[in-house]
């Protein structure tokens, strides 16, 4: 056991959130001998939910946790992305198989769900899992309120649960989510900021239709209205749908009820044209919403925070709930399972001063998030034309970008264009600082 744990009484660590984050920095703190507990306000782990992919120092995270082959083991199939008109016509196509790096999808995409109760698997029997119940109240402690409890100047931090119960942990993580009630428990509300990006995203799943024969490739159609319709595999015998809009401000829709929901996300769906109203995808559509029983909309929007951890250094953020990038960003699960990585091993690297912990996580975090963050110029709003001509036009570009990027003499151009500086970084190397044996590398 490293010197620097051996002395130190295993500290107490409460985590918010069930899904990306919690477990994984669970998984993290663990490995580095803390006593870890996960809340979880839904009474059990919540199926489906998007496709997510694990990317570049994401996949590094998964692979050092050695479930790299279980998330490829556990992908949605997905062989890769179509561009086609509202009645299903092809108009560009990126293949997996095409053997170059200007794709949408890759073969670590996974269903949300599926990579949570990968996570869960690998975490229930060494962190308390308490699901239906959350944190109604967060007090810092200081040394003589709080006891001997460890930290960077002792006390801890004094937990009010939705179910009655109140406890003392020398740590709390929030990860729940970029709506995290909690954080509005530990931070004051000037302290984060929500970034609108101007769109709607409305989620659900159908059953696969038996007649379809590109069920196992991303299928995204281009709406006149500034709107974008899309099908992907969804596992089990369904299909993912996912409609986005585009609104310069909040119409109120994700905070009404779901039945609400639906017939908002309808509107929008069959707005426009008649001829576009009823062709074939479109109705596909509408009729798989009709039934649906998952519907998932959002506003959606990027969360900037001015600090990653309180003042008294006892309670911290990760994931969505601190940086979510959103999924126009591609880069929310990175963000989520590198953050956890990070702050799982700043703590472990500062077991006598938590505080200094939290500040060395943030100080290697922040710059990384901000850097993930970054869309490209235009982004989201220039994926969404507002005419046929304009859609039109949008192919053409990405037809011509991709014949680009099959002619070696014009992939410095791409590489130009779509540089990526954030997947260059190196990650930090606590190796020397856990009490786990190490897994096996895969």
């Amino acid at each position: 056991m490293p010197p620097s744990l051996a002395s130190t009484q295993a500290k107490s660590v409460l985590i918010s959130g069930g899904s990306i984050a919690g477990p994984a920095v669970a998984w993290w703190l663990h490995r580095y001998g803390f006593k870890t507990t996960l809340v979880e306000r839904w009474t059990e782990l919540r199926p489906g939910g998007q496709n997510i992919d694990v990317t570049n120092q994401g996949r590094e995270v998964v692979r050092r946790m050695n479930l790299e082959s279980a998330i490829l083991a556990a992908n949605t199939g997905e062989k890769g992305s179509l561009l086609t008109d509202a009645d299903g016509n092809e108009r560009a196509s990126m293949m997996l198989s095409d053997g170059n790096n200007f794709t949408l999808t890759n073969d670590t995409e996974i269903l949300r769900g599926s990579f949570a109760k990968l996570l869960h698997d690998a975490t229930h029997a060494n962190t308390e899992w308490r699901f239906g119940d959350q944190i109604k109240s967060l007090v810092e402690m200081d040394q003589s309120e709080g006891g001997n409890l460890g930290g960077g100047g002792g006390g801890g931090v004094k937990v009010g649960f939705q179910s009655g119960k109140e406890e003392m942990f020398d740590l709390v993580v929030l990860a729940d989510g970029v709506g995290s009630r909690t954080r509005r428990l530990a931070f004051q509300p000037g302290d984060v900021e929500f970034k609108k990006l101007g769109i709607y995203i409305a989620y659900f799943t159908m059953p696969n239709d038996p007649s379809d024969t590109r069920s196992d490739l991303w299928v995204i159609t281009n709406l006149p209205g500034k709107r974008c319709l899309s099908f992907r595999p969804g596992g089990d015998g369904l299909t993912q749908v996912f409609l986005m809009w585009t609104s310069p401000d909040s119409a109120g829709y994700e905070k009404l009820p779901v039945a609400q929901q639906i017939a908002a996300t309808r509107d929008q769906l069959l707005s426009g044209p008649s001829w576009i109203a009823t062709s074939k995808l479109v109705q596909r559509a509408a009729k798989g919403l009709e039934n649906t029983k998952d519907l998932y909309l959002e506003y959606s929007g990027q969360i900037k925070a001015k600090h990653l951890s309180t003042p008294g250094g006892k309670i911290g953020m990760i994931g969505d709930a601190a940086y979510c990038g959103t999924p126009v960003s591609g880069a929310g699960t990175t963000l989520s399972l590198v953050g956890a990585y990070v702050l799982a091993g700043e703590l472990a690297k500062h077991p006598g001063n938590t505080k200094a912990g939290f500040r060395a996580y943030e100080a290697w975090m922040k710059p990384f998030a901000e850097e993930c963050q970054k869309l490209a110029p235009g982004a989201p709003h220039i994926a969404l034309p507002a005419t046929t001509l304009g859609i039109n036009a949008l192919h053409s570009t990405l037809k011509t970008m991709l014949w680009m990027s099959k002619r070696k003499s014009f992939r410095w151009v791409l590489a130009k264009m779509f540089s990526d500086t954030a997947s260059q970084v190196p990650l930090p190397d606590y190796r020397q600082f856990e009490v786990e044996p190490p897994s096996k590398p895969e």
